[in-house]
């Protein structure tokens, strides 16, 4: 992860696994980040120079250690107008969850879209929505 970050919105993906289950991340529980403890996309902010979907590729290899199969961006509305909302990526990876690499949080886990975490950012909530109308 570098400090040098692209003033503006950031980057998200939902990855789904063969069983339509979704990656999420543990995040630190850590008083010096946002939703310490709390289930979350993985992802992060852009590196000058980067395109969002390189932003995103990046991302996922340092706190996965996965390169998805396939992956698109999804336009979402932004949970707090008139801020930008991020840019999302929704791609598959059909690896072996013990593959996963935890470079970033206290872990990684798929979930059942029906069978979301409790602790969760209710902007993560909100992008999901968008993403499947279930959650």
């Amino acid at each position: 992860m570098t400090a040098n970050r692209v003033r503006g919105p950031g980057c998200l993906a939902m990855v789904l696994n063969g069983q339509g289950e979704i990656l999420l991340q543990l995040r630190d529980d850590t008083a010096d980040i946002s939703w310490p403890g709390h289930w979350s996309l993985p992802g992060g902010g852009r590196e000058p120079g980067e395109a969002p979907l390189q932003t995103i590729l990046r991302e996922l290899t340092e706190e996965t250690g996965i390169s998805p199969e396939a992956i698109h961006e999804f336009a979402v509305s932004a949970y707090e107008p008139p801020k930008t909302p991020p840019h999302v990526f929704i791609a598959t990876w059909t690896g072996d969850e013990r593959g996963l690499i935890v470079g970033e949080g206290q872990a990684l886990r798929f979930f059942p879209l029906d069978r979301l975490p409790e602790k969760m950012p209710p902007h993560m909530r909100h992008y999901l929505r968008q993403l499947c109308p279930s959650p």
